[in-house]
């Protein structure tokens, strides 16, 4: 049976065991659109890394918003599976959907930072709004940087 990262490259399946990561080291028990976006920080060669960081300025600016909207970390690691939560799973849809609309056959990490934005109820969604960037904005300049 396919799963939704058949389609993903090897930088963005490396970014999801990044977001795997980040959730452990913090002992949380799910993993949200927030670590999402810490993996996609965690992987430099991918197109999301770029794109956030000629935007705001600095990955460690990126990095304190991330780091300032999640959750105090537990004091039990989880044991086992991490699930996703509910829109961490929507982003990962829609990052399949903005990779479709583009005309792609893979999903790059620059298709999950669409995902992320257009997942609007999400931690990652508002992190980024802060952070200046809109829904619009990125899928224009990831189209560029894709072209490019």
């Amino acid at each position: 049976t396919p799963t939704p990262f058949d389609r993903f490259t090897k930088l963005n399946r490396h970014s999801i065991v990044l977001s795997q990561e980040a959730v452990r080291a913090r002992n949380h028990d799910t993993i949200g659109t927030e670590h999402l976006l810490l993996g996609l920080l965690g992987e430099p060669r991918g197109g999301a890394y770029r794109v956030l960081v000629a935007k705001a300025g600095s990955e460690q600016k990126i990095r304190e918003a991330v780091e300032a909207a999640l959750p105090p970390a537990a004091r039990k690691a989880p044991r086992g599976h991490i699930p996703f939560r509910p829109e961490a799973t929507e982003a990962i849809g829609q990052a399949s959907r903005a990779s479709a609309e583009l005309g792609h056959d893979w999903v790059g990490t620059e298709h999950t930072l669409l995902g992320l934005i257009r997942t609007r109820q999400s931690p990652a969604a508002q992190i980024l709004r802060d952070l200046g960037f809109t829904a619009d904005g990125l899928y224009e300049t990831v189209k560029a940087e894709v072209l490019a």
